[in-house]
C-alpha cells in the first residue's frame, strides 16, 4: 500500500511540474501581466457605483468578481496549506506562492478568453465559460469534456467544503452547542439547493456582502497572531526554503526529497485554494457587463492572488503555532481551530466556527453555481433542477465522509480537468493574443 501511494505521490509530483510550467509560459505570453494589473484594479472598483446593468441576465463587473472570488476565498485557502504542510513539510507553502503568482496569468486568460467567446442565447441569458472558449479553439468534443468532468468536480469541491463545515459544528470544542453531522449536512445541502433556484442574480449579491465581511474577519484574527510573533519570522520564513530542499518524510511514510513533496502538495493544494488554470473562475466574469476583455480578465486576477495570500498566512499561522506537528489533531480544521485557540482561548474556537461558515457556504455556493452552469452546457434549462438536486445529495454525503478521501480524491479529479485546459489556453496563446486588447461589443 505505501508503494502505491508513493508511487502516486510522485505522479502528481510530476503532473505539478507541468502545471507549474504552464502557468509560467502563459506568463510569459502574456509580458508578465501580474506586473500591470493593480492601476486597472483600483480604478474599476472606485467607478463601480458608476456602473448601470442593462440586462436582466447580467451583472456588474465587481459583483461577477466578488462571486469568482468566494469560490476561491474558502475551505480551501484556509485548511488547504495547512494539509499541505501536514503531508508535504513546510516548503508547501513556497508551491502555493508560486501557483499564485504564475497562476493568476492563466485566470487573466480564461476571463479574457471567456468573454470573447461567450454567446446570448436566444432567452436573453449568456452562456460563458470555458467550454464556449473550448468549443471554439479546440474542438466541441473538448468542451463537452469539460463540461463533464467540471460538473463533477465542482459538486465534489462543494462536498469537501461541507466536509470541514460540518466536522468543525460537530467538534467536542463546542461542548453542548456542537451539531450532529446528519442535522448540519442536511440543512447545508437544504440552504445551498434553495438559493441556487435564485440563479445567479442571488448569488452574486449573496457573494457581494459576504465577502468581504468574511476577508476582513480572517484577515484582522490572522494578523494580530502574526504581529504577535514578529521575531519568529525569520525562523519560519528558514524552516520554510530549508525544508523545500532537505528530505521529507510524506503521508505513505517514504523519505523523499523535500522539492517532491513541496511542489506536489503545495502546487495540487494551491490549485484547488486559488483556482488557477482550471477555468471556473471565468464563468462568472463571463456574466459581467462590460464590453473591455482585458479589463475583466485583469480584475479576475486580483481573486488568485488574495487567495494566495490568505493561503499563505494560513500556513504560516500554523509554522508560527507549531499545530502543524501535533499528531494529536485531526487533518483539518481542528489544526486551524487549535491555533486560534492558542490566542484567542475558547473566542478563537468560536471565531473559527463562524469563519468556516462564511468561507464554507459562500465557496458552496460559487462551485454549485459554476457546476450548474457546466452541466446546463450539456442539457437544457429544464432539468437543471435534477443537478441542483444532485448537488445537494453530493453536499450531504460529503459530510459523512473522512477529510483525507476527498481531498486525495479532488487531487486526482483536477487531473482531469486542469491538464486538457491548461493545453487549450497554451495553445491559444499562439493565435489569440491579439483579443487581450480588444474593445470591440462582444455581442
Amino acid at each position: 500500500m505505501s508503494i502505491l501511494t508513493l508511487s502516486a505521490d510522485y505522479m502528481l509530483f510530476g503532473l505539478s511540474l507541468f502545471i507549474l510550467s504552464g502557468t509560467i509560459f502563459i506568463s510569459y505570453k502574456t509580458n508578465f501581466i501580474q506586473f500591470k494589473f493593480i492601476p486597472t484594479v483600483i480604478l474599476m472598483i472606485r467607478n463601480r457605483s458608476r456602473e448601470k446593468i442593462k440586462s436582466g441576465h447580467t451583472i456588474a463587473p465587481y459583483k461577477a468578481l466578488f462571486t469568482a472570488m468566494s469560490t476561491t476565498l474558502g475551505i480551501g485557502t484556509i485548511v488547504g496549506p495547512v494539509i499541505a504542510i501536514r503531508l508535504g513539510g513546510p516548503g508547501a507553502l513556497l508551491g502555493f506562492l508560486l501557483t499564485a503568482f504564475f497562476g493568476s496569468a492563466a485566470t487573466y486568460m480564461e476571463v479574457v478568453l471567456s468573454l470573447r467567446f461567450r454567446q446570448k442565447l436566444p432567452s436573453g441569458e449568456v452562456s460563458g465559460g470555458p467550454m464556449q472558449y473550448l468549443n471554439h479553439l479546440i474542438s466541441p468534443k473538448a468542451a463537452k469534456w469539460y463540461a463533464i468532468f467540471g460538473s463533477i468536480l465542482m459538486s465534489a469541491w462543494s462536498a469537501t467544503q461541507a466536509n470541514q463545515l460540518a466536522s468543525i459544528l460537530n467538534s467536542p470544542l463546542l461542548g453542548k452547542w456542537s451539531i450532529p453531522t446528519l442535522l448540519s449536512g442536511t440543512i447545508i445541502a437544504i440552504l445551498v439547493f434553495i438559493t441556487l433556484i435564485g440563479g445567479i442574480k442571488r448569488v452574486s449579491s449573496f457573494s457581494a456582502k459576504l465577502v468581504p465581511l468574511m476577508f476582513i474577519i480572517y484577515i484582522s484574527s490572522t494578523c494580530y497572531i502574526l504581529f504577535s510573533n514578529i521575531d519568529k519570522f525569520g525562523q519560519i520564513f528558514h524552516l520554510i526554503f530549508t525544508s523545500a530542499f532537505s528530505p521529507y518524510a510524506l503521508a505513505s511514510g517514504g523519505l523523499v526529497g523535500g522539492i517532491v513533496g513541496s511542489l506536489r502538495f503545495g502546487i495540487f493544494k494551491g490549485v484547488y485554494a486559488t483556482e488557477a488554470g482550471v477555468g471556473t473562475q471565468a464563468i462568472p466574469h463571463s456574466m459581467a457587463e462590460t464590453k473591455d476583455p482585458h479589463g475583466q480578465g485583469i480584475l479576475g486576477m486580483l481573486s488568485t492572488c488574495t487567495a494566495g495570500i490568505v493561503s499563505f498566512l494560513s500556513g504560516f499561522i500554523a509554522l508560527i503555532t507549531g499545530t502543524w506537528e501535533s499528531t494529536d489533531l485531526a487533518l483539518g480544521m481542528s489544526m486551524v481551530a487549535a491555533s486560534y485557540r492558542l490566542y484567542f482561548s475558547y473566542f478563537g474556537v468560536a471565531m473559527i466556527v463562524l469563519i468556516t461558515f462564511l468561507f464554507a457556504f459562500g465557496t458552496i455556493l460559487g462551485n454549485s453555481y459554476n457546476g450548474s452552469i457546466c452541466f446546463l452546457y450539456l442539457t437544457n434549462p429544464k432539468k437543471l433542477k435534477i443537478y441542483y438536486a444532485a448537488t445537494a445529495l453530493t453536499i450531504f454525503l460529503g459530510t459523512l465522509l473522512e477529510t483525507k478521501t476527498i481531498w486525495t480524491l479532488i487531487d486526482f479529479g483536477l487531473i482531469f480537468l486542469v491538464v486538457p485546459h491548461m493545453i487549450a489556453i497554451m495553445l491559444a496563446l499562439y493565435n489569440l493574443a491579439p483579443f487581450a486588447k480588444s474593445k470591440a461589443p462582444l455581442y
